[in-house]
């Protein structure tokens, strides 16, 4: 028994080490980034394949992941106090890993992005710079994106929606200006997600004095603009004829409004996880084996959160 325990506790420990990394998070970024890349083929006349994405595509997925997952320990270290209060993100505010461990990730997250990257063109290069610089600025002084409305949703909403698509479409193919439109059609979803997280963590947010969007407009402002984003790119998706910019919102709005009208906490986060999910169903279309992924990231997390902490996230539980 006690060796088993012992087991348990080494598995959970190597675990901690990747959840920390927010593999729920990096769900949206991959639903981008593979759209860019079936957008990107489909413009060259292929498609891709439904098995299997080439190994371009596969390492600029790896390299993406990597950058993201830093920014996202980034934000954490950046933010331990406030996870604090809003009795998120547990790792560091309860000292599971310790400030030097989580620097020391960092840094060989981002270094695993790069080599990963090497072998990639120009133009994704590019793209994961983009995408490094927004992480980073988002999270640590003097820009702190995440702490300024609206800047918390233009960083969230360029990252994720646009820098995404155009890391994915360059692992294909040389960089269009068709990806343009598309790719402000999904910051304008992202943003419009941002805006609905933000009003989870208004009090702990405006305790710590940080004038994020719902800091700003008040719970009910951010929540009118989260529907007023999601419906724009609902629009701009129907007018591009692009299947994930018109169904993603549409099929995400009937939980946002619910959550706008009743204002409940757990309607605003079943809201915020389905849209994610949404998104990814509709881009499993083009990338099937995308819904593994979220099979995976789903299962896993609510396997790790059960063990390690009681309760079940993805869910009711907020970590």
């Amino acid at each position: 028994m006690a060796g088993s325990e012992g087991l348990k506790r080494s598995v959970l420990r190597v675990l901690d080490f990747i959840f920390i990394l927010r593999p729920t998070v990096a769900v949206g970024m991959w639903v981008f980034f593979f759209a860019g890349a079936a957008l990107a083929a489909r413009a060259g006349g292929a498609s891709l394949s439904l098995v299997l994405p080439p190994r371009d595509v596969l390492l600029g997925f790896g390299a993406m992941t990597a950058v993201l997952g830093g920014g996202c320990l980034l934000n954490q270290i950046s933010d331990v106090e406030t996870d604090r209060v809003n009795e998120k993100l547990f790792f560091l505010p309860r000292g599971m890993i310790s400030m030097r461990a989580a620097w020391v990730e960092v840094v060989v997250v981002w270094v695993l992005a790069a080599v990963l990257a090497a072998p990639l063109s120009a133009g994704f290069r590019v793209a994961l710079a983009a995408s490094l610089l927004l992480n980073i600025t988002y999270s640590a002084p003097p820009v702190r994106a995440k702490s300024h409305c609206p800047w918390d949703m233009v960083w969230n909403g360029l990252g994720f929606g646009f820098v995404s698509a155009a890391a994915g479409w360059s692992s294909v193919a040389p960089l269009s200006p068709a990806i343009i439109p598309l790719g402000l059609t999904y910051t304008l979803a992202v943003a419009g997600v941002t805006a609905s997280t933000t009003v989870l963590d208004v009090e702990g947010d405006r305790a710590l004095g940080l004038r994020t969007t719902a800091a700003v407009l008040g719970g009910s402002g951010a929540s009118a603009l989260t529907l007023v984003l999601v419906a724009a790119a609902g629009l701009m998706g129907a007018v591009l004829r692009d299947p994930l910019g018109f169904l993603g919102p549409v099929l995400s709005l009937p939980l946002l409004i619910r959550a706008h009208v009743t204002r409940d906490r757990a309607h605003r986060i079943a809201a915020n996880q389905f849209m994610v999910a949404a998104f990814a169903v509709v881009a499993a279309m083009r990338a099937p084996y995308l819904l593994l992924l979220l099979a995976l990231v789903y299962f896993g997390s609510r396997g790790y959160y059960r063990a390690r902490f009681g309760f079940s996230y993805p869910g009711a539980g907020t970590p």
